[in-house]
């Protein structure tokens, strides 16, 4: 699915990296990833590519079949769809534009333009996480294990890349604080169970 992107990008001279991410399970977070296959670009070019695939893009309308699974959507589908161009190939989004405009919907360059904007700064609020999450995260650097430690970094150092290229935190800036302070805590923690096992010598039961 990648390749007509990496064969843009060669054209035209666009430096990118490729990289594969398998899917991984996180014993920390309880969930698993899903894998991707990841090309990635200069923040300044993020803009410049994304006309260049809309330019190839309106070149390859004229070459799709036409039972393309699109021609079934009804305006409103269309429409939610270019609301969220980042979940859909620049081709969906572009063939969306022309039907819309075919079946007699006013939809200028501007608004197009305006629907992206409203995407990238929902994209961009913070998430709340879980209570429970955090509640956790205290009490396994309380524990001083490594889990306290990493929940804490992923709180307030986590970030998104949005689809115009910024990066912008994952979390909100309560959520942050809270990474802080589960990173510290479970850094000293750690360091204080080390210092009783060495001490000490690890615990036995009796």
């Amino acid at each position: 699915m990648a390749q007509p992107l990496l064969e843009l990008l060669e054209q035209h001279g666009v430096a990118f990296e490729t990289n594969y991410e398998p899917a991984r399970f996180s014993a920390v977070f309880g969930k698993t990833t899903t894998a991707h296959f990841v090309v990635r670009l200069q923040a300044a070019d993020f803009e410049p590519v994304r006309q260049l695939e809309e330019t190839a893009n309106v070149q390859l309308l004229a070459e799709l079949p036409s039972n393309h699974y699109l021609f079934g959507f009804t305006n409103e589908e269309l429409m939610e769809l270019l609301a969220r161009p980042d979940e859909w190939n620049g081709l969906d989004v572009a063939l969306a534009s022309r039907l819309l405009r075919e079946r007699g919907r006013d939809l200028s360059p501007e608004a197009v333009q305006r629907l992206r904007q409203r995407r990238v700064a929902e994209l961009a609020r913070p998430a709340d996480s879980s209570r429970a999450w955090i509640a956790a995260g205290y009490g396994l650097a309380l524990a001083g294990g490594l889990g306290g430690l990493l929940v804490g970094l992923h709180l307030f150092s986590h970030r998104r890349i949005l689809p115009d290229g910024h990066r912008v935190p994952a979390f909100s800036a309560a959520d942050q604080r809270h990474g802080r302070r589960i990173f510290v805590l479970g850094f000293v923690s750690a360091l204080l169970w080390g210092a009783a096992q060495f001490a000490y010598g690890p615990l036995r039961l009796r």
